[in-house]
């Protein structure tokens, strides 16, 4: 588990300060942000990411992901963070290639619309459009996931209401790493957490900014999952650090939809800063999700299918 730039483990201070180095979350330049987060991420790929194997979806932003042994029989949509204004599955390899390393199960990443482009709910029907597609290749819903990290997450969580809400038939497993809760950004941990997290108010505030235009609440369903009820959820697992902004908000939806008596898990990760699970290969907390998160899966998936 070594730094292939400086050949050391790293703690979650030391991940901050990297970030803080290298990157300026409160930028307007949304474009130079996206590309220096893309290349910090590059940086810190591992060699696992040339175990698995691509295949771009022609006419697409789809892309597979298999382990040595092929295509597996259940698979899972996985959708990129990056606050809705960057990121790609590309720049979420280390994260994927791990999960699908170690489950053994393949995962189709999306590359949703991003703003300043294209706004809410845009990347939800991106990932609706994804779900039917799979779909529409035979596979069963029970034979489904979706896994998301960061505004993955949240996708992850609007994605399941909308299939409630239109009687779309819902995944098998939901995985949501380090997911919002909604986007207000109020909670306690925004701030008592903003001395250990790389993410600041500041960033949360620009995000909410670009993705919500004006809107007559149309889909105010869409905006707060975690104010609705449920018939039937997914086995999830939220999982989250203890030094994350959005540490409440992992809690709060996943007491939220326990007292609706769903199959919900919340694994809290001990030093884990935000998004932690993409620099697995050398932050130990980071590790530690990933392996608990690919174990999540499997087991999951075996117990529904």
């Amino acid at each position: 588990m070594k730094n292939k730039i400086n050949n050391t483990e790293l703690t979650p201070a030391g991940l901050k300060q990297i970030f803080q180095e290298r990157l300026d979350l409160s930028s307007t330049d949304l474009n130079k942000v996206a590309k220096s987060f893309s290349k910090l991420y590059n940086d810190y790929q591992a060699d696992i990411v040339n175990r698995v194997t691509l295949q771009q979806i022609p006419n697409t932003t789809y892309t597979w992901i298999d382990p040595p042994g092929g295509r597996s029989e259940r698979v899972v949509l996985f959708f990129h963070g990056g606050g809705y204004t960057m990121g790609s599955t590309a720049d979420h390899m280390q994260l994927i290639a791990s999960l699908v390393i170690l489950s053994g199960i393949s995962i189709l990443g999306i590359d949703y619309r991003l703003c300043p482009q294209h706004r809410f709910p845009a990347p939800i029907d991106d990932a609706e459009a994804a779900y039917r597609w799979l779909m529409l290749q035979g596979y069963s819903h029970k034979a489904i996931g979706f896994s998301g990290i960061s505004a993955g997450g949240l996708i992850v969580t609007q994605l399941i209401y909308r299939c409630q809400n239109q009687g779309i038939q819902i995944p098998s497993v939901a995985l949501v790493m380090s997911g919002p809760k909604d986007l207000d950004f109020d909670r306690p941990s925004c701030i008592y957490n903003s001395k250990y997290d790389i993410v600041v108010p500041e960033r949360l505030r620009n995000i909410r900014n670009y993705y919500l235009p004006d809107h007559n609440g149309t889909k105010g369903g869409e905006l707060y999952p975690a104010r609705q009820q449920y018939k039937k959820y997914p086995t999830t697992l939220f999982q989250v650090g203890d030094c994350e902004v959005l540490l409440d908000d992992s809690i709060e939806f996943y007491r939220f939809l326990r007292q609706q008596g769903h199959p919900i898990n919340l694994q809290i990760i001990p030093d884990m800063i935000h998004c932690g699970q993409i620099f697995s290969n050398v932050y130990p907390p980071g590790e530690k999700a990933i392996l608990s998160a690919a174990e999540f899966l499997q087991i999951s998936f075996s117990k529904d299918m």
